[in-house]
């Protein structure tokens, strides 16, 4: 599973669960459509009664990265299906949309995603600094803040990691859509071994 931004997928290449958050909702509904469509096939978990996945979108980032997409889509409506939604996946790569939207049952939540084989990708709508389980977040191997940054510009935020320290990369909005820059110093920062 990829995000396709080479800093943050270098960070967490080995990582089982990741989780993103961000209270800009323009900004990660983009990031969680890109990441679809660049980690497809992919099984996809959308938990609330609206909205989710703008098949628009999906074709647009097709377009875009050259890429046609598979998406494998089951909804939690309430709280209670949420746990039995994510097991009813199966293993292997999932992205679970907004899993604490319901704002109760998150220890039942917590456990399915790590018993899980497989990676996980969480994208949640809150601020996860204030809200949301903290088992969740002592069950995530990354956990990274996305947040707006200056006029067009935002930033990937490395609140938890296990391979780095807490680090800020920023990118242009462009960015999302294919249009590149060069390295500068993060190149350095994260190189591979």
């Amino acid at each position: 599973m990829r995000l396709g931004f080479k800093e943050i997928d270098s960070i967490i290449r080995r990582d089982r669960i990741v989780e993103f958050y961000s209270t800009e909702e323009d900004l990660l509904y983009l990031i969680y459509h890109r990441t679809l469509v660049l980690s497809s096939p992919i099984k996809v978990v959308i938990v609330s009664e609206r909205g989710g996945i703008d098949p628009g979108l999906v074709e647009r980032f097709e377009h875009i990265f050259l890429k046609k997409s598979e998406i494998y889509i089951r909804r939690a409506f309430k709280a209670e299906d949420v746990n039995p939604t994510i097991e009813a996946m199966g293993d292997g790569e999932l992205v679970i949309l907004d899993p604490f939207h319901h704002k109760r049952l998150y220890t039942e939540i917590v456990s399915s995603i790590r018993k899980r084989k497989g990676r996980t990708f969480i994208f949640s709508f809150m601020d996860r600094e204030k809200e949301g389980s903290i088992f969740a977040l002592h069950s995530s191997h990354s956990v990274i803040k996305i947040a707006k940054r200056g006029k067009g510009g935002f930033s990937f935020i490395v609140m938890k990691s296990v391979t780095v320290d807490n680090v800020e990369i920023p990118y242009s909005v462009w960015e999302i859509f294919g249009k590149s820059k060069g390295g500068g110093l993060m190149s350095f920062i994260l190189r591979e071994s």
